[in-house]
């Protein structure tokens, strides 16, 4: 387990609503520090604690997420694996304009991603960015109050008429009056909140699995299958990938039941997209014993369900690798899976033992606690192969 920390702050709209949150890279409890070398780490870590680690509607409501992204996101091999209805990217102060950067900003707004340009400070050559922007945040820190109106009739000479200003560091109630009778938009600081803190617990991720990953995602050639067998290995992994999945659901998909399904939709390169984020963000990770008790669960129920000749059985091996997820985040089950769009049937197999799912899910606790006199020797046979494969697996990690 892995514990995360993510620092949030509310900008607040005209009518003081919050719009959203700017979310930030912290490593530890205190609000205003984060200890870091790289802007690419930070970036990966806040996406993939914000949306594989904790719930980003916990974080953010139904507002707007706003994320900082480094020059290397805009390049034009990236997909981003989020969706765009609730991140607003930040294009940071050091990105400079190049045909590249100005490329990239108008594929993600093509997507449907709002563009905000971070810590503005107003340059010639910033234009172009100025005209692509959704969004214009000034940092006042070192501005003159009575200067303010000036900028913000400078921007908006130059912006689209549909661009939003957002002010940083409104710190006092006269600031906010002068931005507000200005004519700005949004306003950020200490005179609404400070930063806070957001604590949560992940899902370790295996690091061989993860390079196993990454190393098959180069290849050319590399086939569904495959991608559907190393992700299968890592409870982490398959937890990851479906609750970022979640947000690519649309209410007409029929709801998952199988990881394949889950692969199909992303499609290979929000994979690859997925898989280096998660290998940018990536702690030190503890194997406990209950991650090879949810395997041998997933294996088990995929055999019997094989042996049963049950429709599907690769949603049995989603259920037994899940049947867990409460012990190892230490969440309520029904919370967790609430927001995995997962087929009813599994989680009334998970939640209630009901039907199939709960049925074999009950057989193999019944195995776990060595109260299986009454099964079918099939039964045993397939829950010592069950174990024997997750052994197996768990060699190779």
């Amino acid at each position: 387990m892995e514990k995360l920390f993510i620092g949030r702050q509310p900008i607040f709209d005209r009518s003081n609503q919050v719009y959203g949150y700017e979310l930030l890279f912290r490593n530890g409890f205190h609000p205003n520090e984060a200890v870091f070398d790289d802007d690419h780490y930070a970036t990966a870590t806040v996406i993939h604690n914000s949306m594989m680690g904790l719930e980003l509607s916990d974080l953010v409501g139904s507002a707007k997420a706003f994320i900082n992204f480094p020059e290397s996101f805009f390049e034009p091999e990236v997909d981003p694996c989020f969706s765009s209805n609730r991140i607003v990217c930040e294009v940071l102060e050091t990105v400079p304009v190049t045909e590249i950067t100005l490329a990239g900003i108008r594929r993600l707004k093509q997507k449907g991603f709002p563009i905000a340009l971070d810590d503005f400070v107003f340059k010639k050559e910033f234009i172009p960015f100025i005209r692509l922007a959704d969004i214009i945040k000034l940092d006042i820190e070192n501005v003159n109050p009575s200067k303010i109106p000036l900028l913000v009739q400078k921007i908006r000479g130059v912006a689209s008429s549909r661009t939003k200003i957002l002010i940083e560091r409104v710190e006092t109630k006269e600031v906010h009056k002068i931005c507000l009778e200005a004519g700005c938009d949004y306003f950020q600081g200490y005179y609404f909140a400070k930063p806070e803190i957001v604590t949560g617990q992940q899902l370790s991720v295996s690091k061989l699995h993860l390079f196993e990953l990454l190393r098959n995602l180069s290849e050319p050639d590399i086939s569904l299958d495959k991608l559907e067998d190393i992700v299968s290995k890592d409870v982490g992994l398959m937890h990851k990938l479906v609750k970022l999945a979640v947000q690519h659901r649309t209410a007409k998909m029929p709801e998952f039941e199988t990881l394949r399904q889950v692969l199909v939709l992303f499609g290979l390169k929000r994979v690859q997209s997925w898989a280096s984020m998660i290998s940018l963000s990536l702690m030190d990770d503890v194997v406990p014993e209950v991650f090879n008790i949810a395997r041998t669960r997933a294996i088990f129920l995929r055999l019997c369900a094989q042996h049963e000749k049950l429709v599907n059985p690769e949603s049995y091996y989603l259920t037994g690798m899940f049947s867990l997820l409460d012990v190892i985040l230490k969440k309520p089950m029904e919370e967790l899976l609430k927001g995995l769009a997962l087929n009813d049937a599994i989680v009334q197999g998970i939640l209630k033992e009901e039907g199939d799912y709960g049925r074999l899910l009950k057989m193999i606790k019944s195995f776990e606690r060595s109260d299986s006199d009454d099964l079918e020797e099939t039964y045993r046979y397939l829950y010592v192969q069950a174990l024997k494969e997750s052994h197996d697996t768990q060699e190779v990690m």
